[in-house]
């Protein structure tokens, strides 16, 4: 007897339709991570909730609420505070990006450490926030 497991054509062929259909089973787990990550959004408000914010999974900002307060700063307070808001937002639905992953595949998979990488280069900004007028 071989330890071939191609020499027997039926074991070949159960092996391979096995594989085909593992693989189907991670295709639409993969399509179901994919579509509830894009289905995120993540929001934040400044300290006194003076600025909100809220941005989608591609990172686009979706929503920016100024108070009346907020309007009422110098520009350099309110580039700040919404530079600031904008940033938790993208943590936020980065988190949440993560999160998903881990749960769908592991703290240690290579989806869920790609993530987390995207997540942490979206959320590096500048220290300075400019603001100008022309």
């Amino acid at each position: 007897m071989t330890d071939n497991p191609w020499t027997d054509p039926d074991a070949a062929l159960a092996r391979v339709e096995d594989q085909i259909r593992q693989a189907e089973l991670a295709a639409v787990k993969a399509r179901e991570l994919a579509s509830a990550v894009q289905a995120q959004v993540g929001k934040a408000s400044s300290p006194g909730r003076e600025v909100q914010a809220a941005v989608n999974a591609g990172g686009v900002l979706t929503e920016l609420t100024l108070t009346e307060k907020a309007l009422e700063w110098d520009e350099r307070a309110l580039a700040r505070a919404i530079k600031d808001t904008i940033n938790a937002a993208h943590r936020k639905v980065g988190e949440q990006a993560v999160a998903l992953a881990a749960e769908a595949y592991g703290e240690g998979a290579p989806i869920t450490e790609r993530l987390r990488a995207e997540a942490e280069a979206r959320s590096a900004q500048p220290d300075e926030p400019t603001i100008g007028y022309r």
